[in-house]
């Protein structure tokens, strides 16, 4: 086989095994995908539900010639969601595609398989950008959404683009009062023994780093019943070494949920990284299973543009690539959102005021 710029770059074999390797990686988790999976719209606006119910009342005892009561099924909230846009275009420079030509004469030269794969190592981290950064867009706005209920897309992160519309969820929101930040364990802890009639029980609180030894781990509270209940020194907390399963050791123990420290660290234009999860939250989750990230087909994909090469992946995006007179392009295209099924069984505790 002859290889060119035209076959690398469109036989859908190759584009795929390209693809394939950025996705086995693990250089870039997809964060989102552990709390919502992909569903497709026929529309690029949908009805979304608020408030699910997750319980199961009670059944009634009746007398034996009695007439079962009448229920009625608890009103669910409602609203309309509109999936996102996203789409980025990237231009291979001159010396990229030099050593890209030189790789390809070697292959033609030699047609051995080590040669070919160090033309996909080459061409790999072109693909990987295409194929995650809208993962990684939907990573920021997921980890916004449990851990302030709030997302939004403003210019500054993405330059070039458009402000999205704000996105607020119906979460239960608690600001804990600096009066008990001597009892911080102790008022979570009454706080969501208070909350299971109307919320359920929760399965995991979610908080980053910075919240867990700032704020959890720095309580004096906490220090006291981890030295009385588990025997440990104080030079365990002292000193910084306190695991997350340390800790979740005594938490579970007194009947709190165990802590899940969320690092979810994402590249912004600029190229400086931010956490997905806000700093000064507590989370808490019933269940990983938030819901669906919502996808509706790009038009482009329905009418490809003559000239492009395409490759379909996962929740309707295309990658595709061009040649024109002024120069070789890769670019994506794909139509997401997430949607919550039942963000009023999210709780988040805002521990800003424990300064």
């Amino acid at each position: 086989m002859k290889l060119t710029f035209d076959t690398l770059f469109s036989d859908p074999l190759i584009v795929k095994a390209v693809i394939d390797r950025t996705q086995a990686v693990q250089k870039d988790p997809i964060f989102w995908q552990r709390y919502l999976r992909f569903e497709e719209t026929k529309s690029r606006t949908f009805k979304t539900y608020f408030g699910t119910q997750t319980g199961v009342k009670m059944g009634s005892i009746i007398g034996k010639d009695s007439k079962k009561p009448l229920r009625s099924r608890t009103s669910i909230g409602s609203g309309y969601g509109e999936v996102a846009p996203l789409g980025d275009k990237y231009q291979l420079d001159n010396d990229r595609l030099d050593m890209i030509r030189q790789l390809i004469d070697k292959f033609n030269a030699q047609n051995n398989l080590e040669n070919i794969n160090a033309i996909v190592d080459f061409i790999f981290d072109d693909y990987r950008q295409v194929a995650l950064a809208p993962h990684k867009r939907m990573d920021k706005i997921v980890g916004d959404l449990r851990s302030t209920g709030k997302a939004s897309v403003k210019v500054a992160d993405n330059p070039r683009g458009i402000e999205l519309i704000d996105i607020t969820l119906p979460v239960v929101e608690y600001e804990i009062p600096v009066t008990y930040k001597a009892s911080l364990i102790t008022h979570i802890q009454s706080y969501i023994q208070g909350k299971k009639a109307t919320m359920g029980t929760f399965s995991v609180m979610e908080m980053n780093q910075k919240t867990f030894n700032n704020k959890v781990k720095a309580s004096d509270e906490f220090k006291s019943m981890y030295t009385q209940i588990l025997g440990s020194s104080e030079l365990l907390l002292a000193g910084g070494i306190l695991t997350e399963k340390m800790a979740n050791e005594l938490l579970t123990g007194i009947g709190l949920p165990p802590i899940r420290i969320v690092e979810e660290y994402v590249e912004k234009a600029d190229g400086t990284s931010v956490n997905t999860f806000a700093d000064d939250r507590i989370t808490l989750l019933q269940s990983d299973n938030l819901g669906k990230m919502k996808w509706h087909q790009p038009y482009e994909a329905t009418d490809p543009v003559p000239g492009k090469a395409y490759t379909t992946l996962a929740g309707g995006q295309f990658i595709s690539t061009q040649r024109t007179d002024e120069g070789r392009f890769i670019e994506y295209g794909c139509e997401w959102i997430p949607d919550f099924s039942a963000p009023n069984k999210i709780l988040i505790l805002d521990t800003s005021k424990l300064v």
